[in-house]
């Protein structure tokens, strides 16, 4: 669907539908520029929907002191005059001017946690509707789907979203991408900041900020956040009236799922540490098993997931109960993937570290140790490194499950050791 094929109240996110008829917050909204001027703009009810075409803002300098809002924010604006003027002979249509004395942001992510119309047990089912085989397969399936729509936001400077490696028959694959008509169509496409791409062969993806979600069939050099393995799973036979409630449904969701965009879940430190523990066991599942079919993100995967998983149910914190969440779902995903892989897919996992991640890690190690949350600014004074060659150095090491990102922190972890 396109996000501008949306016309009734439930297909609108619950930040939109505030913005848009709450009196409320009528003078709350998304910046746009008008003809590329700042002192003149609009402001929408979302990036997704543009509202009240025919109301321009002026931020006049001379009055507001610290100049006119930044484009592409969420902002609320202090109104101290007002004009109208015809668009048309017949007095139809007006054009409102609105002259403002001041701005300040607007954090709509409140609205966007307000209950919503399904809750993530719906939300999850629908993604199950698909399939037909066994209950609790199919739900571990809609559940790393769910996670994948729902997306993750960017830890520190690096791109957010979800990368996933799925295994199954072709048959089977297009099954799994019938639910992702949720995904509005302009998500599909790559200069948007929430990008979503599904490919049963591996292409590089020439992006460097926003949320990126790769679905990619049987990859082999994808480094993915979860497996999704699809065994004995097939095409559900819905009848007419029943797919005709799964397209109002879909609807539903896409409006949740846009409001759950506004949300970027925080993690205390409990958390964190729960989250450290989490990606250790992770690297001990993942190194000792016999066959990897596919490149693990060995310390960014639970973090994001986790985060997604706290999108998906409208929070603005992680809990212990999403880290619990997503690591059975990935550990059951996992040897499912394991099991039904044939030995001929081969995936080499034996990477040696980098001169520059490698000095890194060393440096770290001697000046702080493992498990030990550094600082980036700290980190990267430690390390004597060009920035862009750092950056680098600490992706290559957190790919290969030799530190943890979160927040504005680095934390090395111990080195793997095989009994």
């Amino acid at each position: 669907m396109s996000l501008n094929d949306r016309w009734i109240g439930a297909e609108l996110s619950g930040v939109e539908r505030e913005l848009a008829c709450n009196p409320r917050y009528e003078n709350v909204g998304y910046v746009e520029y008008y003809r590329k001027d700042p002192r003149y703009f609009y402001l929408h009810a979302s990036p997704f929907l543009k509202t009240r075409p025919n109301v321009v803002y002026i931020a006049d300098s001379s009055v507001v002191p610290k100049g006119p809002p930044p484009e592409h924010r969420f902002i609320r604006v202090h109104v101290i005059d007002e004009e109208r003027k015809p668009l048309d002979d017949r007095g139809n249509e007006w054009l409102t001017l609105r002259y403002i004395g001041g701005w300040e942001e607007f954090d709509v992510s409140s609205l966007a946690q307000r209950r919503k119309i399904m809750d993530v047990h719906e939300v999850i089912e629908f993604f199950a509707y698909s399939y037909d085989g066994d209950a609790d397969s199919i739900e571990k399936i809609a559940g790393c789907s769910a996670l994948f729509a729902f997306s993750a936001p960017p830890v520190h400077d690096e791109i957010g979203g979800i990368r996933s490696a799925v295994f199954g028959k072709k048959h089977q694959w297009d099954v799994f991408r019938q639910p992702f008509e949720v995904i509005p169509n302009e998500f599909r496409r790559v200069n948007s900041y929430y990008y979503y791409h599904f490919s049963n062969t591996e292409t590089a993806i020439r992006k460097s900020e926003g949320e990126i979600n790769q679905a990619v069939l049987k990859p082999q050099k994808l480094i993915a956040d979860i497996p999704v393995a699809i065994d004995n799973e097939s095409a559900k036979k819905n009848p007419a009236k029943f797919r005709d409630i799964l397209k109002e449904e879909s609807r539903i969701i896409t409006g949740q799922l846009l409001d759950s965009l506004f949300i970027t879940p925080q993690s205390t430190a409990m958390i964190e540490k729960e989250m450290q523990e989490a990606v250790y066991k992770l690297r001990e599942e993942y190194h000792s098993s016999g066959q990897r079919p596919f490149r693990q993100n060995i310390s960014g995967a639970i973090p994001k997931l986790a985060s997604s998983y706290a999108r998906l149910q409208s929070n603005s914190a992680i809990r212990k109960d999403d880290i619990k969440y997503v690591m059975d779902l990935w550990s059951s995903m996992h040897h499912k993937t394991e099991k039904i892989q044939s030995s001929s897919l081969k995936v080499r996992d034996a990477f040696t570290l980098t001169g520059e991640s490698r000095s890194l890690y060393y440096r770290l190690s001697d000046a702080y140790g493992a498990d030990c949350p550094i600082p980036f600014k700290d980190a990267l004074k430690t390390s004597c490194l060009d920035p862009v060659v750092f950056k680098l150095a600490y992706e290559s090491l957190e790919e290969r499950g030799y530190c943890l990102i979160v927040k504005n922190n680095l934390t090395l972890l111990e080195p793997y050791t095989k009994d």
